[in-house]
């Protein structure tokens, strides 16, 4: 059936052609098996996206229209990304593949629009040329009857005369107004009249004759013309179906374009160590803030520090992001059970341990018990030989935690732990826990929710985050630790410093969010695609 099709488009081409209707309309196709825009050799499937449209549909390169101008931003207007992050580079990307075999289906769309519309034209204006002969036709038609019409009255004056003058009708002689009709000049005054009516009949005759050979050679141009309309219209149904062919190949390559630009969400941003889906969280989330909480001044890089420090931006042990955002293992911290990380070698028998407290923290090592008269001073600093400062030993202790979430979310029914990308103790999760990606689930593990949330609590601690004390509050009261406040706080403007994306007040925005792809589109699994979410009650970005 595909075969028939294709020789069934070659005429048709060829007739266009030989009409002078579609400029082109098919070319040999010489260099069949040469790679163009992103397409490579012919197969049987006609629409094959290793088939060149171009050749499917039976054009040359001459033949077809400039590539139109295409705004792909059109493709990215998905409710997937924040505004800006879609075009940012990522490593391997390979996005640029999937623009030419969509600028080539529409190359090839628009040509077949404007064969449609030379075919449309054409038959318009053959139409009136075929009423106009059948009108003349019809004329000349009328112009015969009416001839035959009067022969048909000559023919019966002539009997009429004949049978009156062998009678001897004495009106006959009467009306040739001659008083003897037996005379021989009347005879020959009838003989005339006969002559007369016979040369009008001749005449006559002669008229049909001519009209009739003129009628039939304006039968045979309405017939060619007919004829050639009949082909029009089958060259306009192929092209219609054609261009409904080609709308299906716009709709897929699009697709196509969607899928790979949404699978660019996993990878890294070129030249950093963070992934565009979690760049894609941040942005989101400090957006949504400016709404929520303008004057906390949260900027997407100050989450990105803390992500880089908790979990690399959930690229913690054998997990990383997958396209949607969650965890492919999931994240959990250590079991927060009190115990000591660094400095059990200042423990001796006469030293307890410090408690352990509700944070991991530094706490100072009680001095042991005074023996043999030695006093422990009247509370000032220690004082060595030489009377320089000794610092007192200080341990490490983890946080101690009970359990508060019977297990859900971070699978030990005994002690908390630290959960997701940005490091929630269950406890604190149950406090800021968001939906941040409006698929009607709030997860830890998630990072477009954990980032929200994260968002909300710094905002909590800082007040303000627009200057430098507020970073300081902020990072503090997410881990009490000064070394880690400043460790997040070099991430944060080493990302500020390389990624330059603009702040929500510095540019318009546009609704984020999670978007479906296509159900036709079979590149992908169900589990790969990207969710479809509701974005009705997002607000206008």
């Amino acid at each position: 059936m595909a075969g028939c099709r294709s020789i069934r488009r070659v005429i048709v081409a060829v007739f266009v052609a030989s009409c002078l209707i579609v400029p082109d309309g098919l070319a040999a196709q010489e260099d069949a098996t040469e790679t163009v825009f992103g397409f490579g050799p012919t197969v049987q499937s006609p629409l094959d996206d290793r088939v060149d449209p171009a050749i499917t549909f039976g054009y040359s390169e001459i033949g077809l229209v400039p590539v139109p101008e295409f705004d792909f931003a059109e493709l990215h207007d998905s409710g997937v990304f924040a505004a800006g992050v879609d075009w940012i580079e990522v490593d391997d990307d390979r996005l640029v593949d999937y623009e030419a075999p969509h600028l080539r289906a529409r190359q090839v769309h628009a040509t077949v629009l404007r064969d449609l519309d030379a075919l449309t034209e054409r038959i318009s204006f053959l139409r009136p040329r075929v009423q106009a002969l059948s009108d003349e036709i019809a004329y000349e038609h009328a112009q015969e009857t009416r001839l035959a019409a009067e022969i048909d009255t000559y023919k019966m004056a002539i009997a009429e005369f004949a049978v009156r003058a062998f009678i001897g009708d004495e009106d006959l002689a009467e009306a040739l107004a001659v008083p003897n009709s037996d005379a021989p000049e009347n005879r020959v005054l009838a003989d005339e009249v006969r002559q007369g009516q016979f040369a009008q009949i001749d005449a006559r005759e002669n008229e049909i004759a001519r009209r009739r050979a003129y009628r039939g050679r304006l039968e045979h141009d309405r017939y060619t013309l007919r004829r050639q309309i009949r082909g029009l219209q089958h060259a306009r149904l192929d092209r219609l179906e054609d261009e409904r062919e080609l709308t299906r190949l716009i709709e897929r390559t699009a697709s196509e374009y969607r899928t790979a630009l949404h699978d660019r969400l996993p990878r890294m941003v070129r030249g950093t160590d963070l992934p565009l889906v979690a760049l894609n969280a941040y942005v989101i989330a400090e957006r949504t803030m400016a709404i929520e909480r303008p004057r906390c001044d949260l900027r997407w890089w100050m989450l990105a520090g803390v992500g880089k420090i908790e979990s690399a931006h959930g690229h913690f042990g054998d997990s990383t992001l997958d396209t949607n955002g969650r965890a492919t293992v999931a994240i959990t911290g250590p079991a927060l059970d009190g115990r000591i990380l660094e400095g059990a070698e200042f423990l001796t028998a006469g030293t307890p341990p410090p408690e352990p407290t509700t944070a991991t923290t530094d706490l100072p090592v009680a001095p042991p018990a005074a023996t043999g008269g030695e006093a422990s001073g009247d509370g000032g600093d220690a004082a060595g030989a030489g009377g320089e400062p000794v610092e007192e030993p200080v341990i490490r202790r983890l946080a101690l935690i009970a359990d508060t979430d019977d297990g859900v979310l971070d699978g030990d029914s005994r002690y908390d732990r630290a959960v997701g990308p940005m490091q929630f103790i269950p406890q604190t999760w149950r406090t800021y826990e968001t939906d941040g990606n409006h698929d009607d689930l709030m997860e830890p593990q998630n990072i477009y929710d954990a980032a929200l949330a994260s968002a909300r609590y710094l905002c909590t601690a800082a007040g303000s985050m627009a200057s430098e004390a507020g970073l300081d509050r902020a990072y503090f009261a997410y881990n009490h630790d000064e070394a880690y406040t400043e460790a997040v706080k070099a991430a944060a403007y080493a990302y500020r410093r390389r990624l330059g994306i603009p702040d929500a007040g510095e540019s318009p925005t546009s609704p984020l969010g999670l978007a479906e792809i296509p159900a036709d589109d079979v590149s992908r699994t169900v589990s790969d695609a990207v969710l479809a979410l509701d974005l009705s009650g997002l607000p206008d970005w």
